[in-house]
């Protein structure tokens, strides 16, 4: 069933429990395995030829999962710029931002995209300490967390950038805020859409409705360097990423770098699925993709280091 509707994705759509059942698809390889285990072990005389379409199934499957494994190292020509992004969903604004501000100083992005920001992060933001770090900054703020009724906000999308910020765009009739912002690297400008469209749980319908609206925000800018970074509440297995990908020929940046699970990562287990992700046009190439851990939310961040030029 997994492998099915990672070959078939448009099945994904006519349900929300098939969406995110999709998400699992890189674990069916497992199933496989087991299965063909135990048909070797335990079958005799021809009932073992069953083991062929087993055989054939896990084949099928491990070629899907190649994009995942990591690529041999390659000397890249020297860039003309670079340019480094941090992502990160702040899970109704809870993420602990002394925590982020530690791994800002670390990463020294020079542009971070923050999703489920609350007026209180804002606040946050405007503060000295901050704004010498990013004195630029576009998006929208939700409401703050309410722990009585543990009813958060995910409208809020937030861009911070050492580098001007211009040509603010917004998304059509998404449930949160996507946007599209100029960033002005010196020599380089770039458009960068931030990004945070619904999951399934809102309903199949307005799981596809949210990603065409971001990739049509995305192909009104795609003439030129665009980055598409957010939590996309998409794995690579998704219709709606898949979509994305194949009307604007962005790829993810994190290919060849390793599979990177991101949610959930506030689990006693480790993170399984990666939703999050940093697209990147032709224009750039990754020099380096990892991600990093903040007390209080229940994604991990991605630090994407670009080379442009």
């Amino acid at each position: 069933m997994l492998l099915l509707l990672a070959v078939a994705p448009e099945l994904q759509a006519r349900h929300e429990w098939l969406a995110m059942a999709a998400s699992f698809a890189p674990y069916g390889w497992v199933a496989w395995l087991v299965a063909l285990v135990l048909v070797l072990a335990g079958a005799r005389g021809r009932t073992r030829l069953a083991a062929a379409p087993l055989a054939l199934g896990l084949a099928w499957h491990t070629a899907m999962l190649v994009p995942y494994l990591p690529a041999p190292a390659t000397a890249a020509a020297s860039p003309s710029a670079s340019v480094s992004v941090l992502e990160l969903n702040l899970h109704y604004g809870r993420a602990d931002l002394r925590a982020l501000a530690t791994q800002v100083r670390e990463a020294r992005p020079d542009v971070v995209v923050l999703a489920e920001v609350t007026t209180a992060n804002e606040e946050v933001f405007g503060q000295k300490a901050w704004a010498k770090m990013f004195p630029y900054r576009a998006g929208s703020a939700g409401q703050p967390y309410d722990p009585k009724t543990g009813i958060g906000d995910s409208r809020g999308t937030l861009v911070l950038s050492r580098y001007p910020l211009s040509a603010t765009e917004h998304a059509a009739a998404t449930r949160f805020t996507n946007l599209a912002v100029v960033v002005e690297l010196p020599d380089h400008p770039f458009t960068l859409v931030a990004a945070h469209p619904v999951n399934p749980e809102y309903g199949a319908d307005a799981w596809v409705s949210d990603a065409d609206a971001l990739t049509r925000l995305a192909l009104k800018h795609d003439a030129g360097p665009l980055v598409v970074a957010g939590d996309l509440n998409a794995t690579a297995e998704h219709l709606t990423l898949r979509q994305l990908s194949a009307r604007t020929g962005l790829t993810d940046a994190g290919a060849g770098h390793g599979w990177q699970p991101t949610f959930p990562a506030d689990a006693w287990y480790p993170p399984l699925i990666q939703i999050d992700h940093v697209l990147v046009s032709r224009e750039f190439r990754t020099l380096d993709h990892h991600t990093i851990r903040v007390p209080g939310t229940d994604h991990l961040g991605l630090v994407v280091r670009l080379s442009l030029g």
